[in-house]
């Protein structure tokens, strides 16, 4: 007996066996059911999802002995015969080789003929979009009102190239691309029946690599199999379809965030010797790298990124160790070098210094922190306080990780200092924006009753109700929904006092300044004269 591929040889025969299109194939079983199955369908969707699959079965369905029914036999000689590809009522043809008018209108003269053994005719046209214009118009009229024997199955991936005059007179139904978890599932599923032991990363490398596509899965699986055999691991089936092992992918990305250039350009002589293509190294990485921001952002963001549980606790411990923002600039980096890569004459060459450059990346900080750090120095230079060193600055404890988690409700009998200094950490958690700048600005003064009384050098303003909505929706999150803020703005003297006589400006200590400078935006003080000073 010849050899049959994995995908003629379990394609399905049920509406049940049907992988990933549940809710097509739910309504064709509805419709058989009820008897209110339409004379012309539209199956539109990618390659290899059970377009085809779902057409033969519908025929099987209409044609069943039992039939029409939603559960064909598989026994009787009309399904075996459709199973075959022998059925005489059931013409499959190809619409990019028969896309003439010629063609259209042998189909015409041949449809007016009754069945010759089942209870329909049944015309499955692939790629329909591929037809003539002259084609589709002769077939409009056969299309709109064909015979009560007669149904019409459309099947295209390229469902904007046909015509709307044909789409009207069809019923449609758009297929999905299947799930990489449920592909992979699939394929656990296909590898025990055929009794061969494949490594569940193996699986979803294959997985990942179809995009959707059922059918490409099971011509990867068994292009593996034909390769290494009926036992395979994850890293032999990586090399077979020329994909990159999971864990060189968590390396470069761990390299990168640890700032460890010789770890990264270790990696990469590493892949340059295995023959792995440098360039498709990139495209893994920047799709890992959309998989690490998911995982930094939510725990349910696990269902938006086709990896397996052991590598997203991986993602997720890396994410945690950096801030947020830090891993969006890492992402829209990456994309910005993909095209760089792409033209690259020296690929390697290319693919270091990116990832160096990666490594180097200068770490961004919230404009909050900037404003915070501003106010600071300036009310340091208006009280005359003395700039801390460099010594000093590094002496001093570091903040803890933002990312940690949340301070616990207020004690109503904490000390009002503390008990704001808690607020604002929890605010800068959660709002670290304007609205926690404007925050840094109040004072606890009192307590009373249900009422906090904080003190202000201005009134307290928002930008919209939608901020001042979120400054609330924060003060019931912390203090509870029993606890109201109100501030007291400092009060403006009635009269203006008398000017001050003019006077020269008070003088500023410009090593403090300097100091103070440095501090905030680091780098080197330099000095640099014009051609007027020099002359």
């Amino acid at each position: 007996m010849t050899y049959q591929v994995l995908a003629r040889k379990w394609r399905p025969q049920t509406f049940e066996e049907v992988v990933g299109q549940e809710p097509i194939t739910r309504t064709l079983k509805n419709a058989l059911a009820q008897g209110r199955v339409a004379h012309a369908f539209l199956f539109s969707g990618p390659r290899g999802v059970g377009k085809t699959s779902v057409a033969r079965i519908l025929a099987k369905a209409l044609n069943c002995t039992h039939g029409p029914t939603p559960t064909p036999c598989n026994a009787c000689p009309q399904c075996r015969e459709i199973t075959s590809g022998a059925g005489l009522d059931v013409l499959e043809i190809d619409g990019a080789s028969n896309r003439g008018i010629d063609e259209v209108r042998d189909l015409r003269e041949k449809i007016k003929y009754a069945p010759a053994a089942g209870k329909y005719k049944v015309y499955i046209i692939d790629e329909v979009h591929m037809l003539t214009k002259e084609a589709f118009n002769a077939l409009l009229k056969t299309l709109e009102e064909p015979p009560p024997h007669a149904v019409f199955v459309l099947a295209t991936t390229e469902p904007h190239k046909v015509p709307a005059t044909i789409l009207s007179r069809c019923q449609r139904y758009d297929f999905r691309r299947l799930p990489t978890g449920a592909i992979q599932e699939y394929l656990a599923t296909l590898a025990a029946r055929e009794g061969w032991e494949i490594e569940p990363e193996g699986l979803a490398l294959i997985a990942r690599e179809a995009e959707g596509s059922l059918r490409d899965a099971q011509g990867f699986l068994d292009q593996v199999v034909t390769f290494g055999g009926t036992r395979v691991g994850a890293q032999e089936i990586a090399r077979i379809l020329g994909v990159t092992e999971r864990r060189a992918l968590l390396s470069a990305l761990e390299a990168v965030l640890h700032r460890d250039g010789l770890a990264a350009l270790t990696l990469v002589e590493e892949l340059y010797n295995q023959g792995h293509d440098l360039k498709r190294f990139y495209q893994d990485l920047v799709g890992y790298a959309r998989h690490l921001l998911l995982a930094g952002m939510h725990p349910e963001a696990r269902n938006l990124a086709p990896v397996a549980d052991s590598e997203w606790q991986e993602l997720t411990r890396l994410a945690r160790q950096v801030p947020a923002v830090q891993l969006h600039n890492l992402l829209s980096v990456l994309l910005e070098g993909e095209e760089e890569l792409r033209r690259a004459p020296q690929p390697r060459l290319a693919l270091e210094v990116l990832l160096l450059r990666l490594i180097h990346l200068e770490p961004l900080t919230p404009v909050a922190e900037w404003l915070t750090r501003l106010e600071a120095l300036e009310q340091r230079l208006t009280a005359g306080e003395a700039a801390p060193t460099q010594a000093e600055a590094a002496a001093r404890p570091r903040q803890p990780d933002r990312r940690a988690a949340a301070p616990a409700p207020a004690d109503p009998g904490e000390d009002l200092e503390t008990t704001w200094r808690t607020f604002l950490a929890y605010v800068k958690k959660r709002e670290d924006g304007p609205l926690y700048a404007k925050l840094t600005r109040l004072r606890p003064q009192r307590r009373e009753g249900g009422r906090l009384w904080l003190a202000a050098d201005r009134p307290l303003t928002f930008v919209g109700p939608r901020q001042e909505s979120r400054f609330r929706e924060l003060v019931r999150g912390f203090f509870g929904p029993d606890l109201e803020l109100a501030v007291e703005a400092a009060e403006k003297p009635t009269a203006d006092p008398a000017p001050a006589p003019a006077g020269p400006p008070a003088a500023v200590d410009f090593a403090t300044l300097k100091q103070h400078a440095l501090d905030i935006f680091g780098g080197t003080w330099e000095i640099r004269r014009g051609k007027e000073d020099s002359e």
